[in-house]
């Protein structure tokens, strides 16, 4: 296995946005930083939703968003300098969310039905004794 490289003798490639107007540099690690509020969890969750979908319990990446960025000419080491990390396998949940919650047994015992007034009944009981008392 590969010792973990130190990432402060990285040099990074910056590429202007406006490139008539700059040329790109070579820079070290020390030199980035972003703005303090540049990055937030609402961005996150925007990017997340933009360009990812979940598919069978695992989040990839959308297809439009992999053509655009041309992901799929790229591979782990083109964005990460050490070995692709090894995760063990679990298999996928089917389930969405929480198990609705039920009240132990002994308690459903003790509960009484509602009785039928008219403010229980609903929309649909109301509207059929409405139309019954309209033809008589």
């Amino acid at each position: 296995k590969k010792a973990i490289i130190d990432p402060s003798l990285f040099k990074y490639k910056v590429q202007p946005i406006k490139k008539h107007l700059y040329e790109a540099v070579i820079v070290k690690a020390s030199q980035l930083s972003r703005r303090k509020h540049l990055f937030s969890r609402d961005r996150l969750k925007l990017f997340l939703k933009q360009h990812c979908e979940p598919h069978d319990g695992v989040i990839k990446a959308k297809a439009t968003s992999v053509e655009k960025y041309n992901l799929a000419e790229q591979n782990f080491s083109y964005f990460f300098p050490d070995e692709p990390p090894t995760f063990i396998f679990s298999p996928a949940s089917r389930r969405r969310g929480r198990p609705p919650k039920r009240a132990s047994a002994s308690l459903e015992d003790n509960i009484k039905p509602k009785q039928n007034t008219p403010g229980n009944k609903s929309k649909v009981s109301r509207e059929r004794a409405r139309f019954q008392k309209q033809k008589e």
